[in-house]
């Protein structure tokens, strides 16, 4: 900070020029002002910060302006430096970039190097040898550290010892504002050192302090003297990239123990070798822990593609046999070869659509509308054979002249999926009916069901399948009614920015959540008690307000519990300490007691974003457990129809013995059983354990 200083008789007065400001004898239009002195203007001279450089304007031409004894002729101002006179009639002040005055032994600040502090005499030079060899000491001591903590502590402990002090406090910056100390050493009495009136001038001006009589102090006078003592201290911060994030803090109680500009010069070059040694090891700590997470992720990307080759090289081969089972089916009478060749169809698909979902970087397929009347005819189609074997009959009414929008891939094939399991339970002679409605952008085909099915209950495929259709299914009174987006509008899309989901009747809240999502470039998104059914957007964080919630515990699990919220961190605000286990057992991340600020609420969810990386570093784990699922949904899914068709097979062998073609189609159905538990297998990838707890998949 820049400081003004001259003198009133005897005594030194001083004026910090925090900003701009003008020079004079009018005190209402000057911030600096000298009335009684001959030839001074009533606006004499202005003082402006540009570039980071104070300038010093003319604003008299009668008088003028003088520095160090020359005219302030330039109409855009003269740069000042520290030291330089300036002349207002007989009204001379002198420009410092520190705090003036100073005699530098009993008050010092801004002090050279050792070499510069240093006198020429052989004592002090020795002097010289000697600090610098406790110096190298040290500082070897500190850089030996490996824990930064540790350091930390290490670098007060050995400047306490580098300086003869009695007591020495490290203390930090804290988030909220002021100071918090890390670290003690010494002779510590409660109340006793620590001043903060030093900590904050020290902080202020960047600079570290000497102080011999620090109740005489006039760099603290205007400060709060209540910490302060008889005695001798030193002062230093600990810089960052010109950020203060701590200090360290020295003294000496007894006042025949002062200390030396060369004291403050050692000091200062500790503090400073010890901050550039702190930072050096946090930045090999966190590029340490990168470099973890970087081979992490290569061995799970390894994995990856080690389970991704032989999930293709089993899809290749499980091909071939089905094409063949599929020419042989072609002859097959009854509605047992139709059966065989509906399946076989669906087994083609989905071997098609996991062969394409193989492929790091295969496109989406475009969407396109689909009349109502030709996906009830594919369905009727595919259901048909199976309801033929069951003997069950299906009435269907009339199909309204509309379309929907159909997404690319295997969309009839999912539907099929989640119908047909049910269909095979049906009993003989039971009678279906399929209808269309409409409900706003959704057709709804409704399939009524006889008594005594369950629900569906979709694989993990054919839920996925559905939900990027943008398929919704609600199972109620024996109808499992399917809706059908009637456009590319109904379809879930991912909204621009993350979301923030809140969930609280009180709209209040509103105002305050909407501040905290406009900080943290957020999209505030209320929600219901009930989560909503899917497909839902991703949201980043979901907020539960334990006051506008009936059943705090029971909305937590139910969103906890819902496919699209089950990694969501989510934040209970306004809630007791005492319901906090209850809170965490039923699925919450982190709460907020009653009275929180915003600035606490937007803090506590830029730490909840850490759960957000934590996911993207699983994802490549994730994409490994999604293929020992696919196994089992294979599973699911071909041995079904592959049971139909050996059913079918045998027989249409009792019915015709002499046709060599079926004997045929069933070695290659045991073939692909065969494939089939090779792909089971992949599920059961055993586990390697370690001594600390953690475990890895062992692959090969």
């Amino acid at each position: 900070m820049a400081y003004l200083s001259w003198l009133e008789g005897t005594q030194l007065m001083r004026h910090a020029v925090h900003e701009a400001c003008q020079l004079g004898r009018d005190p209402l239009a000057c911030a600096v002002t000298q009335p009684t002195q001959y030839g001074v203007s009533r606006v004499h001279a202005s003082i402006d910060r540009i570039g980071g450089i104070w300038w010093v304007k003319d604003l008299d031409s009668l008088n003028g302006t003088l520095l160090n004894g020359i005219p302030v002729g330039n109409p855009h101002g003269t740069a000042l430096q520290d030291g330089d006179e300036l002349m207002l009639g007989d009204w001379h002040l002198t420009f410092t970039e520190g705090f003036p005055g100073l005699d530098g032994i009993t008050f010092a600040e801004r002090v050279g190097d050792l070499f510069y502090e240093v006198r020429p005499e052989p004592a002090q030079a020795m002097v010289l040898i000697r600090c610098m060899e406790l110096l190298q000491r040290s500082t070897e001591k500190l850089l030996r550290q490996v824990d930064s903590d540790a350091m930390v502590k290490g670098l007060l402990e050995e400047s306490l010892r580098l300086l003869h002090g009695d007591r020495g406090f490290l203390v930090m910056t804290a988030k909220e504002g002021g100071w918090r100390t890390a670290h003690r050493v010494g002779d510590v009495q409660e109340g006793i050192g620590l001043s903060r009136s030093v900590l904050d001038y020290v902080a202020q001006e960047h600079t570290a302090v000497l102080s011999n009589n620090p109740l005489a102090d006039p760099r603290f006078g205007g400060m709060s003297l209540v910490e302060l003592h008889r005695g001798s201290l030193l002062c230093a911060p600990m810089e960052d990239e010109g950020e203060i994030h701590g200090a360290l803090y020295l003294d000496r109680e007894s006042e025949g123990r002062p200390f030396t500009r060369f004291d403050l010069a050692v000091f200062q070059a500790f503090v400073r070798l010890g901050s550039m040694a702190l930072r050096q090891a946090t930045l090999n700590r966190r590029a340490l822990s990168q470099a973890e997470q970087q081979g992490e992720l290569l061995r799970l990307r390894t994995g990856y593609q080690r389970e991704a080759d032989r999930h293709g090289e089993l899809l290749a081969a499980m091909a071939s046999p089905i094409r063949r089972v599929q020419s042989w089916a072609e002859g097959l009478p009854d509605a047992a070869g139709i059966a065989i060749r509906a399946q076989l169809d669906q087994l083609s698909a989905l071997l098609d659509c996991g062969s394409r979902e193989d492929l790091p970087d295969h496109a989406p397929l475009a969407g396109h509308p689909l009349t109502l009347a030709a996906l009830q005819e594919e369905l009727v189609v595919r259901w048909q054979s199976l309801l033929n074997l069951r003997r069950a009959r299906l009435s269907t009414g009339e199909v309204p002249a509309a379309s929907i929008w159909m997404t690319g891939g295997p969309f009839v094939v999912a539907l099929a999926g989640l119908v047909e399991p049910m269909l095979m339970q049906l009993a003989a002679g039971t009678e279906l009916s399929l209808r269309w409605d409409q409900e706003r952008s959704f057709r709804i085909l409704r399939l009524n069901l006889p008594t005594g099915l369950h629900a569906p209950i979709p694989d993990p495929w054919t839920q996925r399948m559905l939900q990027d259709a943008g398929v919704r299914w609600h199972w109620a009174d024996q109808a499992l009614d399917l809706f059908l987006p009637e456009g590319p509008d109904a379809m879930p899309e991912e909204p621009a920015r993350p979301l923030l989901g809140l969930v609280s009747e009180e709209l209040d809240l509103l105002g305050l959540f909407q501040t905290v999502a406009e900080a943290g470039n957020l999209w505030l998104h209320p929600l219901e008690q009930e989560p909503p059914p899917p497909p839902v957007p991703k949201f980043r964080f979901l907020v539960v307000d334990a006051r506008g919630t009936k059943d705090l515990e029971g909305c937590i699990r139910a969103y906890r519990h819902h496919p699209s919220f089950a990694t969501t961190p989510i934040l209970v605000v306004r809630s007791t300490e005492e319901e906090t286990p209850r809170l965490i057992e039923a699925g919450a991340t982190d709460w907020l007691a009653e009275g929180f600020r915003w600035e606490a609420l937007h803090h506590r969810l830029q730490v909840l974003r850490g759960h957000t990386e934590l996911q993207q570093r699983a994802l490549a784990a994730e994409r490994l457990d999604s293929f020992r699922q696919m196994a089992g949904t294979l599973k699911h899914e071909i041995n079904n129809p592959l049971a139909i068709i050996s059913m079918q097979v045998e027989m249409l062998q009792r019915k015709y013995p002499e046709e060599a073609k079926l004997g045929k189609i069933g070695e290659m159905v045991d073939r692909i059983r065969a494939l089939v538990q090779v792909l089971q297998k992949m599920r059961e990838t055993p586990t390697e354990d370690y001594a600390d707890g953690s475990s890895i998949l062992k692959l090969g």
